[in-house]
C-alpha cells in the first residue's frame, strides 16, 4: 500500500451572492465593498478561516478584506468607489458611516407645577 498524501487539500467553501446596488455584498450578517462595476453581478464569497475573506467573480479575486468582529458592520476599501460618478458627470460622494447610530429625540422639560392643575381633577372612564 502506498501512504497517503501528506499535503492536505485545502478546503474551499465559497458564498455565491448578488452585489447590491451600492457595491456591496452580504455575508455573515455583515456587508463587504467590491469595485462599483460588478454592481448587479453574481459573486463568490470565501472565508479563509484566518480573519480575511475573499469575493471571487469566476476565479479572479475582486477584493479581500478582514472579516468583521461582529454582525451589521460595514467593511469598505475606497478605491471600489473611485471613479462613480452621477447622472450629471459630478464624482459621487462616498458612502459615509452613521456617527449616531439613534439619535435621542429632544424631550422638552417642564416645571412640574404644569401637572399639578390635573391632579385635582375627576376622570370618568366609560
Amino acid at each position: 500500500m502506498k501512504p497517503l498524501n501528506p499535503i492536505p487539500f485545502e478546503e474551499v467553501e465559497r458564498h455565491t451572492r448578488r452585489v447590491s446596488n451600492d457595491s456591496l455584498v452580504s455575508y455573515g450578517g455583515s456587508r463587504y465593498s467590491v469595485p462599483y462595476v460588478y454592481v448587479g453581478h453574481t459573486v463568490e464569497v470565501q472565508d479563509l478561516q484566518n480573519g480575511h475573506i475573499r469575493i471571487y467573480q469566476g476565479n479572479m479575486i475582486i477584493a479581500e478584506h478582514p472579516k468583521a468582529t461582529r454582525t451589521k458592520q460595514v467593511i469598505t476599501n475606497k478605491k471600489h468607489f473611485e471613479g462613480i460618478q452621477n447622472q450629471i458627470g459630478a464624482k459621487a460622494p462616498q458612502p459615509m458611516p452613521r456617527l449616531v447610530p439613534n439619535p435621542s429625540p429632544e424631550v422638552v422639560e417642564r416645571d412640574l407645577s404644569v401637572y399639578e392643575q390635573f391632579a385635582d381633577e375627576e376622570v370618568i372612564v366609560q
